[in-house]
């Protein structure tokens, strides 16, 4: 049964046609992913399917009694006028406020049952037993329950739960928004970037949710993991008409590559038989064809004519270059302490970085992992412990915040003040080349949209040539193409690297090595793990589910059970393995070369206090080349035992 339709639906802002006779039904249960490139319109969709958009030709369509829920990506627990109002009763009067109607007439009626005549009890009896039925099928007596449930899964603890609204920052207030919403009860969700400002406990605790009801959803989202595990069915959004695709993400994204193709080979053989056609009627208008020129224009004109598909759906080509080398140890962080207002986010934090490593950084949110990458940059001083960077090594870093691009500076003079020496025409096709068309190259950078200001910044770092990159959250404005380039150039990139992400696609592509932080205020140290973050949810499952053991031999930390029959992989797994095996090589070398200068130095004889830190680097590095070593001879027997 189709929740609600649209057919034939249009709106314009201003001369710029959004939607263009769409037509989309949403199905009860069904869960939908809609894609397209920034500015496409896929919000003005959403608010259509809500009805809160005043189409301009069309209909919309609704299923009588069907209630929607529209979560706006940049939508904000509200208060309701009251500044006192706390966060857990905020949250519940949004969420269950026809509960909570029927549980105050319920003490009503048996506050009245108590005083009122005999000959009144059976009326007020009745009404009390339709309350009652009406309560337990709205499932009442486990609002708080699920209510609790529901703050806990995207990340609002209880020490927040008795918050006014009013003090919450906007990432706590988004969060809570989310949570009224998948309370709510309604047949259809539209969420609008719902996984914005969630950890990555949280957008598992989210996938799991909805998994688990039968909710239809239409989701915006960038992100690509969720996507896949989530939907069902894709929608399009192209040139104001929606396509739909039977499928998740990934189906979605082999399919409409195809379907670009085709489409592209459609015009093309049209703009060939116009131009042919075009060339008869000139040569014959006014010879003894004429008729057969005029008649043939008639046909032309009377075709209808194709539109040249959008930009091929393919990745922006950038590489990163490193302009020097650096030496073997990048970065030493020993004993890092840091906090703030008196409350520390971590404390003794010890942290090796070896020259091509790429380490992830991931915990729930307020950990300190943006901090942690600000001390590595040297942009904030630790409370306690200190950071040596190492030979030649030259960072680059990436804020969320953006800060690294001028408000004040056009898209132009922000990159020729990276590279004076290039021409005009060479940095209009630098940035050209990376999604500036020519209307942004005169820009202010304070006027750019998120996603496009993220771009810039990222640009910034390709032309300085760092060797060592620092980002922190470097997904988080880009669009699924713009990430999926930067993934493309970090993968080719020589150089070091330490992210914090929660971009789970993103971590499983480009890392493979995390470190783990725990709950904000543990005494827990950051857990060093080697493989990326699929490998992590294997292995920390595994540990869940069963008690440690001793294994015989060593085996890579990323590996949770024994391989049992031949490996089949794709050649794309097969290449995947030999870039690790090199890059593990590439590692091992260079850890050996520095144990051998460690114990040179040893040898030759130093102050005490350095003789116990080197001794320490020397243990630490016999560690990490165990397991290195592990994951070479097991990444060895998954190429020899595959076809």
């Amino acid at each position: 049964m189709a929740l609600v339709s649209l057919n034939d639906i249009h709106f314009d802002y201003g001369r710029e046609r959004i939607l263009r006779g769409v037509n989309v039904a949403i199905h009860a249960g069904r869960r939908c992913a809609l894609v397209g490139a920034n500015g496409s319109g896929k919000t003005t969709l959403l608010s259509a399917l809500a009805g809160e958009l005043a189409l301009q030709g069309g209909t919309r369509q609704l299923t009588g009694g069907v209630e929607i829920r529209l979560l706006h990506q940049e939508t904000a627990l509200d208060p309701a006028g009251d500044d006192a109002s706390y966060l857990l009763d905020a949250v519940a009067g949004q969420a269950f406020a026809r509960e909570r109607d029927l549980e105050s007439e319920l003490a009503s009626v048996a506050r009245l049952l108590a005083t009122a005549p005999a000959s009144e009890h059976d009326a007020l009896i009745t009404r009390q037993g339709t309350l009652q039925q009406e309560f337990e099928r709205l499932d009442g007596y486990t609002v708080q329950s699920r209510l609790e449930a529901a703050l806990r899964g995207v990340g609002l603890l209880p020490a927040t739960w008795q918050t006014r609204v009013a003090d919450l920052s906007g990432g706590e207030r988004r969060r809570a928004a989310l949570a009224a919403v998948l309370l709510s009860g309604a047949d259809l969700l539209l969420l609008d970037e719902p996984t914005n400002h969630l950890d990555l406990a949280a957008c598992e605790w989210l996938e799991n949710h909805l998994e688990q009801t039968d909710t239809a959803c239409v989701i915006v989202s960038h992100d690509r993991h969720f996507l896949d595990r989530i939907t069902s069915r894709t929608l399009h959004l192209d040139r104001g008409r929606v396509v739909v695709y039977s499928g998740n993400y990934s189906f979605f994204d082999k399919e409409s590559r195809l379907r670009y193709d085709q489409d592209l080979a459609a015009w093309q053989r049209q703009q060939t038989r116009i131009r042919q056609t075009e060339e008869y009627i000139r040569r014959n208008i006014e010879g003894q064809k004429t008729r057969q020129a005029q008649s043939r224009r008639k046909q032309m004109d009377k075709e209808e004519k194709l539109e040249r598909p959008t930009t091929e759906p393919g990745l922006f080509r950038f590489k990163l270059e490193p302009a020097r080398p650096s030496g073997g140890t990048v970065l030493q962080a020993e004993g890092l302490t840091k906090g703030y207002s008196g409350v520390a986010l971590f404390s003794g934090v010890d942290l090796h970085v070896s020259r091509g490593e790429r380490i992830g950084v991931v915990g729930p949110n307020g950990c300190g992992k943006s901090t942690l990458l600000k001390l590595l940059a040297g942009r904030l001083t630790p409370d306690a412990g200190r950071v040596v960077p190492g030979h030649n090594v030259d960072l680059g870093y990436y804020d969320q915040e953006l800060t690294s691009v001028a408000d004040h500076n056009t898209v132009l003079q922000e990159m020729a003040a990276v590279d004076p020496s290039a021409t005009i025409g060479e940095l209009r096709s630098f940035v050209a080349a990376f999604g500036f068309g020519a209307d942004l190259h005169d820009r202010l950078v304070g006027r750019l949209s998120g996603g496009e200001r993220g771009r810039l910044a990222l640009l910034r770092l390709i032309k300085e040539g760092h060797n060592t990159l620092l980002l922190d959250e470097p997904t988080n404005h880009l669009d699924i193409r713009s990430r999926e380039s930067l993934e493309v150039a970090l993968a080719d990139y020589a150089g070091t690297l330490v992210v914090v992400s929660h971009d789970r696609r993103f971590l499983d592509h480009i890392v493979d090595k995390l470190v783990v932080f725990p709950e904000a205020g543990s005494d827990t140290a950051p857990r060093i793990f080697l493989g990326n973050w699929a490998d992590w949810v294997r292995k920390r499952q595994e540990e869940r589910n069963a008690p440690a053991r001793t294994e015989a031999r060593p085996r890579p930390a990323a590996t949770t059970s024994a391989v049992t029959g031949p490996i089949i992989m794709s050649k794309n797994e097969q290449r995947r393995r030999q870039q690790w095996i090199a890059e593990a090589e590439e590692t091992i070398a260079a850890l050996e070369e520095e144990k051998e200068q460690a114990v040179a130095a040893m040898s030759a004889g130093v102050d005490p206090s350095r003789l116990q830190e080197l001794g320490g680097r020397c243990v630490i590095i016999d560690e990490e080349l165990a397991q290195l070593m592990a994951k070479w001879e097991y990444w060895h027997r998954e190429m020899e035992e595959g076809p």
